[in-house]
This record gives C-alpha cells, structure tokens and sequence, in this order.
C-alpha cells in the first residue's frame, strides 16, 4: 500500500477546530487565525495560546546538559491581551554551573490591507537583567503587537543543572488550543514524575533508544513522557485565593540521582537537612548570629518591664520596626549586612528579623528562625526540599512554655499576629542540628475575636440611636490598623465606614492599633425601613455580610480565608412607648463543612427590652472544591439570617 508521509505530517499540523483552521507548524500562520476575533470556548479571552509546546531532553557531549526548547503562538483578541508580546525568562547564573538561554527567534503577524505583515523581532530589543545573586531574566518585546496579532516566538534553554528538569506548565491564564510537551530522560538518571492543579493530564510513557555524541560506544534508553491536550481552560483569578500558582496545570520532575556504568553515582537529592547546611554555611548563617546594635535599648526595655516577657517582646518589636523602615521586599538573605539596614534606617525582610533576633536574644530570648514563603510566592513544596525560600519569622517561648511568633516588617503586626501574606500552612523550622523537625502551621499563631457590643434605641422619629464598642484582637486587630492606615486620614475612614455600613457617625475613636488588641467606639444614627404602622429593623441593627461572595454555580480550586476568627455581636435594643412585637425571627444555628463553619443568631424580649446574640465562627479556613456546594449554600442560609428583621407595630 502506497503511502503519503508528507500528507500524514501536514494534517497533523493544520487541524481544523470547530470550523477553525490551526497550523501547529512555526512560521506558519492560517488566514482564520489572523481574522479570528474570539476563542469560543471562552468568547472573553483577552487572548489565546494556539500552540504551547515544550521538549525536554539531555544532550552528552563533553559535558552533559540538559535543553529545553519552548515554541509558542498566542493570537491577542484585545488590548488586555497585548502583554503577551512581552515575554521574560528568568535563569540561573553560578560560578561553576549556568543557564544559557538562546536560539530566540519572535515575530508578529498582523492582517493588513488583507496582507499579511509579518515584523521580526530584532537583537538590540532583547535585554538582559540580573535579578539576585544567582538569577538573571531576558526580556524582549516583540514589535507591532496589538488586538489582532498573531504572536509566535521560541527559544532554547541549555543548563548545567541536570538534576533540576524545569516545571512544564500546561495551564496559563488565558486559554490553550493545544498544549504538547514532551520530556526524554536517560535510564541512568533515577527520577520521579508529579502532575499539580485540577486538571487530569494525560501523561504518557515511551521508552526510546538514545545515543552520546563524543562517548564512544555509549548508548542507552530514554524514559519519555508525552502530555499532549488540547482545550485546557484558562486558570482564572477566583476570590479567597492565596496563590493561583499553587493551582496551575502542569508537570514536576524530581531528579534523584545519576548513575552512567564505569562512574561514580551523583546524587541530586536534597533533604531539608543540606539546605539547611548550605544556609548555615551562607551569608544566612553568619548573620543569623549577628550583634545587636541596640544593647542599651534593649536591656531598658527588659528591666522596665521585669515581669512581663510579653510586654517585653512588644516594646522591642515596636522599637526596631521603629528604627527600621521595611522597603516591601521579601529576602531571606539581605544584600548587605543587617547593620547597613540599621544605618539607612530602611531595609528588606532578611535584615529587619536578623535585626530583632539579636535583640530577643540580648533579651534573655531564645528565638528560633521559622522558613517559609509569603503566601503570594507560593507553598514551600511538600514532596521534596528547596532552597527558594523567600522570608522568615521567628518563634520563641516564653517561661509560661507559651509559644509566640513575631516578624518586624509590618507595623501592625504585633506578638502571634502575622501580617496576612505570612500566615501559610507550610513552614519549616531552621534547626541545622535537628533537620527532621515536622512542619509548622502558621495560619491561626493565635486565636481572633471580634467582640461587637451594641447599644440601640428607637426614637420616636423612627430612626435607631445607637452606641457600639468593638474589641478585636489577634489577626482581627491586624486588619482594623490596616484598613485604618489605608484611609486618607481619620474623616475619611469614618466616612468609608458610614458609607459600607449606610450609617450616620456622630463620633468614632479608635485605641491600641498596630497592637494585638484594638478598640474602636462609635455612636451612629440608621434609619429604620417602615410600611404604614409597621417598622423593620435588623436583629444586628447592620448586617453582618451585605451578599453572599459565592455564587458561582461551580468552582474548580479551593476556598482559602485569610485566617480562622470569632466575630460575637450582642445588641441590646430598647422599643419607645407605643410598639409591640409583631414578628421575631426564629433563633437558630447553621453549620456546614464537618463544623468548618458555623453560624447562630438567639432573639429574646423582656419587656420593652430586645436582645440579640449573633455568632459567627470560622473555624477551619481551607474548603476544597468538593465542599463549594455546601459552604455556598451555608452562606446563602446566613444572607437569610441577615435579611431576616424583627417587626414592630405601631399600637
């Protein structure tokens, strides 16, 4: 039987999709995909991958090393989707080992006339950057990219690190038409494969024959694994979200060790222990040791407040955030000295918690430094050990044997209160001598409460005359200091606040912000909703959630609150001469989730006196996806709790 291998090539290059013709081939662009106007499955895309394909394999020469080539052709819809014309590649840069990106070849496409336009890319706009000590990241942007342009552009990646396969990720956030990869390993490099996100990705495995340039006689079989999908959906911001990384659709490769016949055997495995060896060898190291500058200081602190190891871990928190300003960047190992923080007054996460180290410890203290990432870089891995560790914090003991945390970048945060971004699940604690120590969790260091006391009377004019005093501690205390600092100025929070609660303020004071227990009192005036000799008014006086914040039919990732908490509302409402309860909605209590969460509102009169206790308690804060459906209706079951009013008439 005659066969057509051109043929066979070309129909898998050009693949009509829905009436759509694709060509899968670099350097060719269709006519459809310079006059599409939209992705169907996703009409408002700002712009759309045609083709996503990376290859992966290792080359022996004098040397081996590993090549990573990437091709890609995005069509842009909109302006939004211009960005995608400008492209960055970050890697490594070490004295004895480095990555080499090259072979960078880009062009836009545009229709015009009914011509197509192509513009390359030019040599004098790709840019180079050093990131840190031992990254570097190209850039360039390819010219005449607008709504309407067909992007294509590829390049090779060589590196020395061979046991380090760089992530493949499947899924962006716009969406991919065809996604293919493919990842050859040689029999002698012991490995293991991970799929991440909530996508099934369907990975294949090949066995294939390899040989060596430059080794005599030397072959040997590749391990090949194929992940080709078309369709994949674009991974989309959704709220309660710590880092949508941590979702992303992809393949992880760990390489455990390299075994050629007639050579040592080279491991690259990496325990947590021979990071935290390569710390303490490090800069990270000496400075986890350094002097305090702030002696005398410190030890007025401590003898001023003798009896109070909090009192004393407060003040000198307080007094190095007020010595040294954070600059917003997160460092494990500062660029300079800490001591050339102190000097600038201003300095980055590393130099500020090095800084108040040495100061816990001139204190008497013994801190211990605690490993992690913020939550916008994404979870330290839990199947293997890393050295992309952005920030740490410290934790010590007091003698009560009460464990605290404490971090001086943020001037709000306090003793076991975290800025937010530093409340994750997965921390490790720096302990060079005893490397097995289990994981931390430091989503909740300490319990948040909001206490809100009410006090309403009902005029004769129909209007709620009210007192209220709100006591939040911990995180809840975090957030009051932050949404303050964020206000212009104290009028313009208290008008934020009069216009999110649909309030009148007559007079608002705030205590104790950028501490653990914050205290805010206002006295406020709310209209009541009336209908002829009948008036409704909310068993909380304002609503606890205004709408539900899930109402999406389906969600794909899980929901993830910022921290657990306890929010306690108790009113007590005074009814003038003349009213009498008609209507007083039903007490009580909803939980979902296995008691994750759960929510109780009690009503009882006495006499002319009404009182309400309204609970809301948040006790887990991760929810997977298979539980959206129940914790969506649980706060739909709480709206109704909200919207739910005691009725009063008129005699």
């Amino acid at each position: 039987m005659k066969t057509y291998p051109f043929l066979a090539v070309f129909i898998c290059l050009c693949v009509n999709t829905a009436a759509q013709e694709y060509s899968f081939k670099y350097g060719k662009i269709t006519p459809d995909e310079l006059r599409m106007t939209l992705y169907e499955p996703e009409p408002d895309a700002p712009a759309v991958f045609i083709y996503d394909d990376t290859d992966i394999h290792y080359s022996f020469g004098n040397s081996i090393q590993l090549l990573c080539y990437r091709t890609v052709k995005i069509k842009v819809f909109k302006d939004e989707g211009v960005k995608w014309g400008d492209v960055a590649i970050d890697f490594g840069n070490y004295q004895l080992s480095k990555e080499v990106v090259s072979r960078i070849d880009a062009a836009a496409y545009n229709l015009v006339d009914g011509k197509t336009v192509k513009t390359q890319l030019k040599r004098q706009n790709i840019f180079e950057e050093v990131l840190d000590e031992h990254t570097k990241r190209l850039k360039f942007s390819i010219p005449e990219v607008r709504a309407g342009t067909v992007i294509e552009y590829r390049y090779l990646l060589t590196s020395d690190f061979i046991g380090q396969i760089p992530d493949v990720d499947v899924q962006h956030a716009i969406p991919v038409v065809r996604s293919t990869a493919q990842i050859s390993i040689p029999e002698y490099f012991t490995h293991h494969i991970h799929t991440r996100g909530y996508l099934t990705l369907p990975v294949k495995k090949e066995l294939e024959n390899g040989g060596a340039a430059g080794f005599s006689g030397f072959s040997y079989t590749n391990t090949k694994y194929i992940c080709n999908i078309d369709r994949v959906p674009s991974l989309r911001k959704e709220p309660y979200v710590w880092h949508l990384d941590d979702f992303r659709a992809g393949l992880e490769f760990e390489i455990n060790g390299l075994e050629i016949p007639g050579s040592l055997y080279k491991s690259f495995t990496r325990t947590w222990a021979d990071v935290y060896e390569s710390l303490d060898r490090s800069e990270f190291g000496r400075y986890a040791d350094i002097r305090n500058p702030f002696k005398d200081e410190v030890a007025a602190i401590v003898a001023r407040n003798a009896d109070d190891e909090r009192r004393q871990l407060h003040e000198i928190l307080k007094f190095v955030q007020s010595r040294i300003a954070w600059d917003g960047t997160y460092r494990l190992t500062p660029e300079s000295s800490p001591h050339a923080a102190v000097d600038k007054g201003r300095g980055d996460s590393g130099s500020i918690n090095f800084i108040l180290a040495a100061a816990l410890r001139d204190a008497g203290f013994k801190p211990e430094i605690i490993l992690l990432n913020p939550r916008s870089a994404g979870r330290l891995p839990l199947t293997h050990a890393t050295d992309r560790i952005r920030t740490f914090v410290l934790r010590t003991k007091l003698k009560s044997g009460e464990t605290v945390y404490l971090d001086a970048t943020d001037l709000h945060s306090d003793v076991n209160v975290l800025p937010t971004q530093l409340l994750v699940d997965h921390a490790r604690l720096y302990s060079p001598e005893h490397p097995f120590e289990n994981w931390i969790n430091l989503s909740s260091p300490a319990q948040s409460v909001v206490l809100s006391q009410i006090t309403a009377r009902l005029t004769e004019e129909g209007e709620l005359e009210c007192t209220e005093t709100d006591t939040e501690t911990n995180q809840a205390a975090y957030d009051l200091s932050r949404r303050y600092s964020r206000s212009e100025n104290h009028d313009t929070f208290v008008q934020e606040y009069e216009q999110r609660a649909g309030i009148t303020i007559s007079e608002l004071t705030v205590d104790g912000l950028n501490s653990a227990k914050a205290r805010m009192k206002l006295n406020f005036r709310k209209p009541v909703d009336s209908g002829g000799d009948f008036l409704y008014i909310c068993p909380t006086i304002v609503p606890f959630i205004e709408k539900n914040p899930f109402t999406s039919q389906k969600r794909q990732l899980p929901v993830e609150f910022s921290y657990p908490y306890r929010y306690r509302i108790i009113v007590s409402l005074m009814l003038p001469e003349g009213y009498t309860v008609e209507e007083l909605p039903k007490s009580q209590r909803l939980s979902a989730c296995d008691e994750g969460i759960a929510c109780t509102m009690q009503l009882q009169q006495q006499g002319a006196l009404m009182q309400c206790l309204f609970e809301f308690d948040l006790s887990r804060i991760i929810f997977p996806a298979t539980e959206y459906t129940d914790l969506s209706a649980f706060y739909g079951f709480v709206m109704d709790m909200c919207n739910s009013r005691i009725v009063l008439k008129k005699s």
